[in-house]
């Protein structure tokens, strides 16, 4: 009996530890993939602001950091969710955004003419990706669904109150 008794104290500790190790996995997994957004963000708003990231240290510095998020995405995204594709695509457009701001004077007018549409078409795509992103993303950062182990609990609840009410 009391060997019985101890093995379900344990049952339950066990249990309990599950449950709460897969929720700070969950939490640490959306912690890093909240980050990687807010440093894109981060990085969009400078970008935009910036007159040139030699001025600037600053916006070197959100650059690396945007930088080591577009590497990380491939990581903590599915291939399938298209995130690294689209940030990989916005890191080398903010190069071509930096390098027209940097571009030095006397060029040929067809160069010049090729280099602006070039940096029209990078500043294009960011101003029209930050929404997709988030769109994409949000599936990864949607904090709001009920993990495995909640769900669970949950279903016990409504199990433990519909006996309840049978009862009275």
């Amino acid at each position: 009996m009391i060997a019985s008794l101890i093995s379900l104290i344990a049952l339950v500790v066990a249990a309990f530890s599950y449950f709460v190790a897969s929720e700070k996995f969950r939490l640490d997994l959306y912690n890093k993939r909240f980050d990687i957004y807010v440093r894109t963000v981060r990085f969009y708003q400078a970008l935009m602001t910036s007159k040139s990231d030699d001025e600037n240290e600053a916006f070197a510095v959100l650059r690396k950091d945007f930088i080591l998020a577009v590497r990380e995405s491939q990581f903590l995204f599915s291939p399938e969710s298209g995130i690294y594709d689209l940030l990989s695509r916005l890191n080398s457009d903010s190069f071509k955004i930096t390098g027209q701001r940097d571009m030095p004077q006397g060029l040929p007018p067809e160069q010049v003419i090729a280099n602006n549409q070039q940096f029209t078409e990078a500043m294009n795509r960011w101003n029209s990706s930050i929404e997709p992103l988030e769109a994409i993303m949000a599936p990864y950062l949607n904090y709001h669904y009920a993990s495995a182990p909640s769900a669970l609990v949950g279903l016990v609840r409504k199990y433990v109150s519909r006996l309840q009410r049978g009862r009275e």
